[in-house]
């Protein structure tokens, strides 16, 4: 059920019982009123009736007065809803009755005495139904052994209060009318942000997590609309950062099989041939030795992989000031292998700086730009190692990058020559790595290149590093 419909109700249910209630007093009141006023109606025909006949008697002083005379009178004086009886000893006579009730009958109705000062004479009263109509019988004894009743008929103000009831009905239906025409449109105009909130709701949940509500009050719908825009956009970008994530993810784990590929394959085919084949001794050397190699790559691999995965939960580095020279001293003992394969020369120029570093994630870092150096450069060539006050580099005078390809290089996998890079064991995740270290310590991986002179890797830290006080 709709929310302006369940708040119609319930405000028509009100007024309903208010009308009802205010009816009610109403109907009590006014039928206690015609009540009052038929009894004392009653009261006084019957006692006017009385006073006469009493007066009429004593006029007579008993003379004429007998059974014929009575009924004569009350044929004449009444208006036919008088009953009268002589009762002596236990003889009964009916002088007038021009109603269907029998003395017995209106004997033993349930009487009470009642009396009105403004009027003469005292009467029992008891009320009658009969038929649907309604009576009241007044009974008194008149003396000369007269039994004397007086019935009156009050079945109008029943009617009057039939007549009142459907008016108090229509009145009540009118304003029920009225109440539901006032309160549609306002409730319509007050309930369409919800409406809208509604549909806005029913689109996000539907993945259209641009929708936001235009808010024009400043109410507690206002309130509502503005935090709902609040969540909206934080649920976009809490979905779309998933959304990337689980993409980089999805390209990760396939660039990866497909990385894992290419060495698995050669051990296995290799392992096959061991196992198979009848090969010289040096032969089965050759393929030992490609075996070791390739499982080397595998191991590398992995190891910077874990490190990627490590470093992409922004985990805070605790971060000591180390100089620059420990840092060059350990980038060229673990590349030292590296440049006597390559027949390349590594150099380095430092002037005494110092940084706040994780010490051997920075030397990790450098040591994959210089492997990346070496893989770009020619044979006999050479690496410069160069530090400043805050930043250090690493440079090479090898193929360069092209101006489009220097962002993607950046993202995990990509390559820019894929068979120059495996053919020297690349697999794309050391500039990845790169990158995740200089974010874990505040700076950033610069590139400057051209195609055919080489390139400048730089990684420049945000903060002044060489001085002795350092906050993050």
């Amino acid at each position: 059920m709709k929310l302006r419909t369940r708040i119609t109700g319930i405000s028509c249910l009100a007024v309903l019982a208010a009308c009802v209630a205010v009816s009610a007093l109403i109907w009590g009141v006014t039928m206690r009123s015609y009540q009052n006023e038929a009894h004392a109606k009653a009261w006084q025909n019957a006692t006017m009736t009385q006073s006469r006949l009493i007066r009429r008697m004593e006029e007579l002083g008993g003379r004429y007065f007998n059974d014929s005379y009575l009924h004569y009178f009350f044929k004449t004086e009444s208006d036919g809803y008088s009953v009268c009886y002589r009762v002596q000893d236990t003889e009964t006579a009916e002088i007038y009755n021009q109603t269907v009730f029998q003395l017995e009958f209106l004997k033993n109705l349930n009487y009470a005495p009642v009396a009105y000062s403004e009027f003469e004479g005292n009467f029992d009263m008891a009320q009658l139904n009969w038929e649907g109509r309604h009576y009241l019988v007044f009974q008194s004894s008149s003396g000369w052994d007269l039994q004397y009743f007086r019935i009156e008929d009050i079945t109008y103000v029943w009617e009057r209060m039939g007549r009142l009831t459907g008016i108090l009905v229509l009145i009540t239906a009118g304003v029920l009318l009225c109440t539901m025409a006032f309160l549609s449109p306002i409730l319509k105009r007050a309930l369409k942000p919800l409406q809208e909130l509604n549909v806005s709701a029913r689109q996000i949940a539907e993945g259209q997590y641009h929708q936001r509500l235009a808010v024009s009050r400043r109410d507690e719908i206002g309130q509502l609309s503005e935090n709902f825009n609040k969540m909206a956009a934080a649920v976009e970008l809490r979905t779309r950062s998933l959304e990337e994530s689980e993409l980089k993810k999805t390209l990760f784990m396939g660039n990866l099989t497909h990385e894992l590929k290419t060495p698995m394959t050669s051990i296995s085919g290799y392992a096959q041939t061991l196992l198979h084949a009848k090969l010289s001794e040096e032969d089965q050397k050759e393929a030992l030795t490609y075996i070791y190699q390739e499982c080397g790559r595998l191991e590398r691999l992995s190891r910077k992989m874990m490190k990627l995965l490590e470093l992409d939960r922004d985990v805070e580095l605790a971060l000591t000031k180390t100089p620059i020279e420990d840092i060059f001293r350990a980038v060229e003992r673990a590349c030292q292998e590296l440049m006597r394969q390559r027949q390349m020369t590594l150099e380095w120029e430092e002037a005494g700086q110092s940084f706040f570093v994780e010490q051997d994630l920075i030397t990790d870092a450098i040591i994959n730009l210089v492997d990346n150096a070496a893989k770009a450069s020619k044979a006999g060539g050479k690496i410069l190692l160069r530090a400043g006050a805050d930043f250090i580099e690493v440079e090479d005078f090898g193929k360069g990058i092209p101006k489009e390809e220097q962002e993607r290089i950046l993202e995990p996998f990509y390559m820019v020559d894929k068979s120059r890079s495996r053919k020297v064991g690349g697999a794309g995740l050391g500039l990845a790595l790169v990158v995740l270290i200089a974010k874990a310590h505040h700076c950033e991986l610069k590139i400057e290149s051209e195609v055919g002179r080489g390139t400048v890797m730089r990684l420049a830290f945000t903060n002044c590093l060489n001085c002795d006080e350092y906050s993050m």
